[in-house]
């Protein structure tokens, strides 16, 4: 099979990824390609994937050369791994065809899930030393030591995008794991990120260190991150917490100076309750809040917690099993039914 490079077509977005920057691994397999405005998908052929994108060759229209495609790979049983990609480049070969290169744009949160586990498989299957030793995904971790840092870099990520520096280079257009560690059992989390901006910047008492500002943009469908990250902040202390638990250690002169918090009187005359599952099940809650936003998932770790392994022994508390039916009615109405509960004798919770 020879090529044409005559008749290859490479979009704008092309300077900035053609510098592979995680490993190829090839997997030929069968995958649809539903392009827009089309309710009949395109059998192809893929030939390799990545963390960041894939490449197949199909017999595509003009209309499918550019723009944004999903592609729709096989995985276990009729599960399926489904993303949003842009074509970066289209090569045409013998015979009509074209060989397509994606980036992946947009993934679900289970689909990112299956997409991990299918890298490692694939890397283990051509004789890679490990999965935890691979380098699949350059991964930038970011350490919080307080709700108030952790408060502000959450509500960052809310809004689609985030703004840091760092001590190494990244490349613009790089596919990274960005993974937000925070201190003290504060909550953390681990996303898709592109990097979209980079610009070296200096910083008082860093001149000997070179550092970098990048600017993140999410892979992830903005609504499903903004409900999960909203649960997070949720799960944050008071910001005034912070500052009263760094008080102790602050010079005198500030000690000495009256700082404005709550009062015991307003403590003891406006206390803040914990619900039932946030004050005996928060394990539950936060499995529920990493799914939340796809039906699917969200459906799945629902039944674990109520019919499941993970289901609490003897039943749940009755207080719990009604906040537990609460976020599952509020759940389906913001995002909807999955598909295992639309008919019309669907399964609904046992009261």
């Amino acid at each position: 099979m020879t090529t044409q490079p005559e008749d290859s077509i490479t979009t704008p977005i092309e300077a900035a990824t053609n510098r592979r920057t995680q490993q190829r691994l090839g997997v030929q397999i069968p995958i649809q390609v539903m392009l827009p405005h089309s309710s009949e998908p395109i059998t192809a052929m893929n030939q390799d994937i990545s963390w960041g994108g894939a490449q197949f060759v199909a017999a595509m229209p003009a209309s499918g050369l550019s723009g944004v495609v999903r592609l729709i790979f096989p995985w276990r049983g009729h599960d399926k791994i489904s993303v949003l990609a842009e074509v970066v480049r289209a090569q045409r070969l013998d015979g009509g065809r074209y060989q397509v290169a994606v980036r992946f744009a947009s993934v679900s949160p289970r689909s990112q899930a299956r997409l991990e586990k299918l890298l490692k498989m694939l890397y283990a299957a051509d004789g890679g030393p490990g999965a935890e030793s691979s380098e699949l995904v350059r991964e930038l971790e970011v350490s919080v030591e307080d709700s108030g840092a952790m408060r502000d870099l959450l509500e960052q990520v809310a809004d689609g995008a985030l703004s840091i520096s760092v001590f190494e280079p990244y490349e613009a257009g790089q596919s990274i794991r960005l993974a937000i560690h925070g201190a003290d059992q504060l909550p953390g989390v681990r996303l898709r990120a592109r990097v979209v901006e980079v610009k070296k910047v200096k910083l008082d008492g860093f001149a000997q260190s070179e550092l970098f500002g990048l600017k993140l943009v999410f892979e992830h469908p903005p609504a499903a991150i903004k409900s999960f990250v909203d649960l997070l902040i949720k799960q944050l202390p008071p910001a005034w917490q912070d500052a009263e638990s760094s008080f102790a250690a602050a010079p005198e002169w500030l000690r000495a100076m009256h700082v404005a918090r709550p009062s015991e009187h307003a403590e003891a005359s406006t206390p803040i309750p914990l619900s039932a599952m946030e004050a005996h099940f928060p394990g539950a809650l936060i499995a529920l809040s990493r799914a939340w936003g796809d039906p699917t998932l969200f459906d799945v770790c629902f039944r674990d917690l109520t019919i499941g392994p993970q289901a609490e022994p003897g039943g749940w508390p009755k207080d719990a099993w009604d906040e537990l039916g609460f976020l599952q009615d509020v759940h389906d109405e913001a995002y909807g039914l999955p598909v295992s509960r639309r008919g019309a004798l669907r399964p609904t919770r046992c009261r």
